[in-house]
C-alpha cells in the first residue's frame, strides 16, 4: 500500500497568506492538486484492471489549514470521501517537519511506501502521478524520484524503512534532508520542468494563473 500525505498546512511566508485558497482552474489551489491526485490513482485502476482491489492500494492523508469545504467543491469532496481520504485539520501553520509528522501517524503494516504531495504544486499531471505511483506499486523502490535533470522534484516517495529518520527532523527541514543521504538508492523518474511548478509568492501566482488563463482561451 502507498499513502500519499499532501502537504497544506506550511507557514507560507513569503505569500504572507493561505495560498492554497486561492482560486485555480475551476477550484482552488489545493482543490486542483487533489483532483489531479484522484485522476492519477484512477488512471492506475484502470491501467490494472483490477477495479476492486486498486482503492485498497492507496489511501490519502491530507494535512490543511481549513476544512475541507474551504479548498474543494462538493462533488470532489464526494469523492475524496469515498476513497477513504482523512482530511487533518489544524489550527495554525505548521513547519514542515511537524506536518510530515502528523502526515505519518496510524501507518498500519500495509502501509509500505509514503509520497509527499504538496499542496501548491500546481504543474502536477495526473499521468505523470500515475506513472510514478504504478511503478512504486509495481517496483517498490527504497526512493522514487521524479527528476528534471539531476534535480529531486515532488512528490518524492520513501519506502517505510526510512519513516524513523523522517520523524526525527525539526523545523523547517523536509524530506530532502533524508533524502540527500541515499542518492545511491534513488529510482529516477524523469519528468519536464513544468511538473514541479508550485506557487511561492504573488508573483508567481499571478503570472503561473495568467499563463494557465492564457493556454485555456487558447484551447
Amino acid at each position: 500500500m502507498v499513502r500519499f500525505v499532501v502537504m497544506a498546512a506550511g507557514l507560507a511566508t513569503r505569500m504572507k497568506q493561505d495560498k492554497l485558497v486561492l482560486p485555480w482552474k475551476n477550484t482552488t489551489v489545493l482543490g486542483y492538486v487533489l483532483q489531479t491526485l484522484l485522476e492519477a490513482i484512477t488512471l492506475v485502476e484502470q491501467r490494472s484492471q483490477a477495479v476492486s482491489s486498486l482503492p485498497a492500494a492507496t489511501e490519502i492523508y491530507v494535512i490543511a489549514r481549513h476544512s475541507i469545504e474551504a479548498y474543494l467543491k462538493e462533488e470532489c469532496v464526494r469523492i475524496f470521501n469515498s476513497w477513504g481520504g482523512v482530511w487533518i485539520q489544524v489550527p495554525s501553520p505548521k513547519p514542515l517537519a511537524e506536518t510530515i509528522r502528523l502526515g505519518l501517524q496510524d501507518l498500519n503494516n500495509e502501509v509500505q511506501s509514503i509520497g509527499f504531495l504538496p499542496g501548491d504544486q500546481v504543474g502536477v499531471t495526473a499521468p505523470r502521478l500515475a506513472d510514478c505511483l504504478q511503478q512504486v506499486l509495481q517496483e517498490h523502490p527504497d526512493f522514487l524520484v521524479p527528476t528534471v535533470e539531476d534535480k529531486a522534484i515532488s512528490p518524492v516517495f520513501f519506502q517505510r524503512q526510512y519513516v524513523p529518520e523522517l520523524l526525527e527532523l525539526r523545523g523547517e527541514q523536509g524530506g530532502r534532508e533524508v533524502l540527500y543521504r541515499y542518492p545511491e538508492r534513488w529510482w529516477n523518474y524523469p519528468v519536464e520542468a513544468t511538473f514541479g511548478q508550485d506557487v511561492d509568492t504573488p508573483e508567481q501566482y499571478h503570472t503561473l494563473w495568467a499563463q494557465n488563463s492564457k493556454g485555456e482561451s487558447s484551447e
